[in-house]
């Protein structure tokens, strides 16, 4: 079993690089999927439950000392969620197929499993720029309204992570790569990753080099 997890700044290109990589591997390929799973295991709507794990448990008072082993009966709140979050990955991770996991902390999650870690990382400008694309006429924000709602979901992506992490998200000592992404083309990049990655397994495992 081959894992890789894409870890990522919002706005940095992180969700298609993990697609497209999963597909030049023809792995399984995990984001909303998992956020699919745990509104069905809260019997919750998963556009509230992808709300309440991007505010971060940073909003809550709640020290978890780097366990999810507590859990207060709170039901529906950030850490019940990310409890859930934590068994869903798991629950991937323990069938066995090779996969791509986008963000949810999987890196720190399935460090057991010694998945290949990848942090996505740009620019602001280039952050900006790339959103600006995919932004539709109601959602529009001015460049300050959008440079402070990345800094929120990153300092969200950054506090959850750090709780089951050995390093703090980005560090570059949790990653095999680091990647910018400023100036490039998101799928020009895509075969010389799939190639490093297939170089990665086959020196772990050289039994099981992908094809």
């Amino acid at each position: 079993m081959r894992i890789i997890t894409v870890s990522r700044e919002f706005g940095s290109g992180g969700r298609e690089i993990g697609k497209r990589l999963a597909d030049a591997l023809g792995f399984a390929y995990y984001d909303r999927e998992i956020i699919a799973e745990i509104a069905q295991k809260s019997a919750m709507d998963p556009d509230y439950v992808e709300q309440m794990l991007a505010r971060g448990i940073w909003q809550y008072p709640i020290t978890f000392a780097h366990t999810l082993t507590y859990l207060p009966s709170i039901v529906g709140t950030a850490p019940d969620l990310l409890v859930k979050q934590h068994q869903v990955v798991h629950e991937i991770a323990a069938k066995g197929a090779d996969c791509v996991i986008v963000g949810r902390g999987a890196d720190a999650i399935l460090e057991d499993y010694a998945p290949l870690n990848l942090f996505i990382h740009a620019q602001l400008s280039a952050k900006m720029e790339r959103c600006r694309r995919r932004e539709t006429g109601h959602e529009t924000m001015n460049d300050r309204e959008l440079e402070r709602k990345m800094k929120q979901l990153d300092k969200a992506r950054a506090s959850n992570h750090d709780m089951v992490a050995t390093y703090p998200w980005g560090d570059r000592r949790g990653y095999q790569l680091c990647i910018d992404t400023t100036g490039l083309e998101i799928k020009s990049i895509i075969p010389s990753l799939a190639d490093y990655a297939k170089t990665w397994f086959a020196k772990r495992d050289p039994a099981g080099i992908i094809s």
